[in-house]
């Protein structure tokens, strides 16, 4: 009898240990199955994150990038992107992490050098990294769009139009394909007054990217300077479907209904608009605008009178206080404002030629500092400043450049 247990019991050990193997080898294939799954899914988030960039789209590819850089501690390509997506898209502090990843894990020195450096000027610095990121203009390289981008909006940012409009147009011609480089141009052409080159470029723009809200914007206002409210209309109620709380949005839409004759709706816009941003002299000079046209001129006084403590060069505002004062039968107030407004266009002009001298040579500190002086000496202390900056990168001793950096300070 015990020997024909025996039998059994090795029989089924047999079938146990069997039965065992057959359930490791499963779980093996399992897993081997989800890591290739997962590999699959790493490897299209990957590819879409790198399509996305090289469609000019770092919001979208941002997600993808910083997933992937997360998921493979070992791709320092991963963290490279991850990295220049999230500078691109103004999360600086998370780009600086993968970045020094990115490093760590031996991506190239010098690509990571020139990335950190963007960085830095996106950040406001301008020691030691703008000498460094110009100087890599030099040389051709695939990264120049991107340096052109950094450059580009660090200078419009420091009110340095003529070199923002340089790298701009440097940039379209290295990237045409790229909507933000057309809008930015746009941007700038618009800025120095020049209504139909900036149409052209925002038109542009809109062509290779028909959703671009700041495209779309830049349009709507240019079209507006340009005496062509319809249409600038007609964007703007677009802007209203894609972003309905973008800022300026109602000022713009008040003011287009205002140009249309639709004087009660754009009203109303106006006053909503003012009522949700109180600090924006742009609404309040064109509601104030309204105010004057219905003889309203105690409300649109009173409308402007923050625009001129906040911003005295405003040649609009002072024009509109200037006729709401003669309304009021204040004319010696009105005559002084009117004096005023002179002074400030006649220091424009000078600003223009001193931008036109700049624009000739970049590198000439002379027009940099008249250019201060005179943004000080008219009550703009922050513009002031940002030209008494752009003087110290070229001269970093200038004395009288860091005489007006410490007026400003110590105001």
């Amino acid at each position: 009898m015990s020997a024909d247990i025996k039998p059994m019991q090795s029989s089924s050990s047999r079938q146990l240990a069997t039965l065992v193997v057959l359930a490791v080898l499963v779980v093996l294939a399992g897993f081997s199955l989800w890591s290739g799954l997962e590999s699959l899914r790493w490897g299209w988030r990957f590819d879409q994150g790198k399509s996305w960039m090289a469609e000019h789209d770092p919001e979208k590819a941002f997600p993808l990038l910083d997933r992937c850089a997360r998921d493979n501690t070992s791709s320092a390509e991963a963290a490279f992107l991850a990295g220049r997506a999230a500078r691109m898209t103004q999360r600086l502090a998370v780009a600086r992490q993968w970045l020094d990843q990115a490093r760590g894990r031996g991506w190239a020195p010098t690509a990571v050098e020139l990335e950190q450096a963007l960085l830095g000027l996106q950040g406001g610095a301008i020691e030691p990294y703008l000498a460094f990121v110009e100087k890599c203009l030099e040389v051709d390289q695939p990264d120049r769009p991107r340096i052109l981008e950094v450059l580009t909006i660090f200078a419009y940012q420091r009110l340095d139009l003529p070199t923002a409009r340089a790298h701009a147009q440097a940039w379209t011609d290295t990237e045409p394909d790229n909507s933000a480089s057309w809008a930015w141009l746009g941007t700038i052409d618009s800025r120095q007054k020049n209504t139909s080159k900036a149409i052209e470029s925002f038109r542009k723009a809109i062509e290779l990217a028909p959703d671009s809200v700041n495209a779309l914007e830049g349009l709507a206002l240019a079209l507006r300077k340009a005496r062509q409210p319809e249409e600038a209309l007609a964007l703007a109620r677009k802007l209203e479907s894609l972003a309905p709380a973008r800022p300026g949005l109602d000022r713009l839409i008040g003011a287009t209904l205002a140009e249309l004759g639709r004087t009660d709706e754009a009203l109303k816009v106006l006053q909503t608009a003012l009522a949700t941003y109180p600090d924006d002299n742009e609404t309040r000079v064109e509601l104030a605008r309204l105010y004057l046209a219905a003889a309203r001129s105690a409300e649109a006084r009173k409308v402007l009178e923050p625009v001129l403590v906040r911003a005295p060069f405003d040649r609009e505002a002072l024009d509109s206080m200037a006729n709401a004062l003669e309304q009021l039968g204040e004319r010696n107030e009105a005559d002084k404002m009117r004096t005023r407004l002179e002074s400030v266009r006649r220091d424009l002009k000078l600003a223009d030629g001193y931008m036109s001298d700049i624009g000739k040579d970049p590198r000439a500190v002379a027009p940099r500092l008249a250019l201060a002086e005179l943004l000080w000496k008219n009550g703009m202390p922050g513009e002031a400043a940002r030209w008494a900056e752009s003087v110290l990168v070229l001269d970093k001793s200038n004395a009288t450049a860091l005489v007006l950096l410490e007026r400003v300070r110590s105001r």
